[in-house]
């Protein structure tokens, strides 16, 4: 067995960020894009499908619900992408209609102005097929790594998510503005 601690090179607090930063790349583009692609399930779907996908389901899991607001999918798919209303509205009516009739797009019951995704039994089975997708093409890597190294990766991921939820929630950070910098309240 490794011993891990031996291995971790000690990171100052003011150095930290930057390092942080160095792993931006690799771990959102070279392995985020990857890992999006199996979610994909051998391009069944294109990206922006598969984001408004794994989003209902990540909204599923957070809050047990199997409905989003399309204002909200469409606020942050605009945020993630440089793409219009129409875009996300393209993908959308894709989700609906055969042969995938993964959501549905109804009136929302508290507001006649809004629409309301819903996903379907088949958008449901959908989320397995991508769950075990991108589970196999993550576990090539994690089979090579020993449990303390797991652990301390899903230890690290999940803090540092929690950490940038505690910051948005605080409203330290709201959004990214075009210049880089943090858009604060």
């Amino acid at each position: 067995m490794k011993n891990i601690s031996a291995q971790i090179k000690e990171i100052k607090h003011e150095d930290a960020a930057r390092h942080f930063l160095e792993l931006f790349y690799p771990i959102h583009y070279a392995i985020g894009m990857q890992v999006e692609d199996a979610l994909r399930c051998g391009g069944e779907l294109d990206r922006h499908q598969t984001v408004i996908m794994w989003l209902l389901r990540s909204e599923a899991v957070t809050n047990g619900g199997s409905s989003m607001r399309r204002k909200d999918i469409e606020r942050r798919l605009i945020s993630w992408y440089d793409i219009t209303s129409s875009t996300v509205s393209k993908a959308l009516r894709a989700l609906a209609k055969p042969p995938h009739s993964f959501i549905v797009i109804s009136e929302d019951p508290n507001s006649g102005r809004e629409k309301l995704v819903t996903v379907t039994p088949a958008g449901r089975r959908y989320y397995k097929r991508m769950v075990d997708n991108a589970t196999a093409f993550i576990k090539l890597a994690t089979d090579r790594m020993s449990v303390e190294e797991n652990s301390m990766g899903v230890h690290m991921f999940k803090t540092i998510s929690d950490t940038f939820q505690e910051l948005r929630n605080e409203g330290r950070i709201e959004s990214f503005q075009g210049n880089g910098s943090p858009k604060s309240r």
